[in-house]
């Protein structure tokens, strides 16, 4: 089970951002995990690709990471489970997991 259904997006060097990860996720990502139907999404939720991490170079926003979080709602009827699991400064952390914790209760539905 899940067979083809692994995907890897490597990016091509620091500073990606909202617009990169949307487009990736809405054209590649999304599509993949509804065609692969899971009964839950297990997210291993972590931030290092946030803006302000120190290691991870990279420019999402927490409205970014909100946005992709409201996304997956709309697979395995809205069955989505964030696992905390890193990042390097605990501000941005806190941030956008506070974001992401509100896109999981919001009633909005997904886009």
């Amino acid at each position: 089970v899940g067979a083809g259904y692994t995907v890897n997006v490597p990016w091509q060097g620091a500073g990606v951002g909202d617009e990169d990860y949307a487009a990736v996720f809405n054209q590649v990502l999304l599509p993949v995990a509804r065609e692969f139907s899971p009964g839950i999404v297990l997210v291993s939720a972590g931030f290092d690709a946030a803006a302000g991490d120190p290691k991870g170079e990279c420019n999402v926003t927490p409205q970014g990471y909100a946005e992709m979080t409201k996304a997956l709602k709309g697979i395995a009827n809205g069955k989505v489970v964030l696992a905390l699991e890193g990042g390097y400064n605990t501000m941005v952390i806190a941030d956008c997991m506070a974001a992401c914790t509100e896109a999981l209760l919001s009633t909005t539905p997904p886009a």
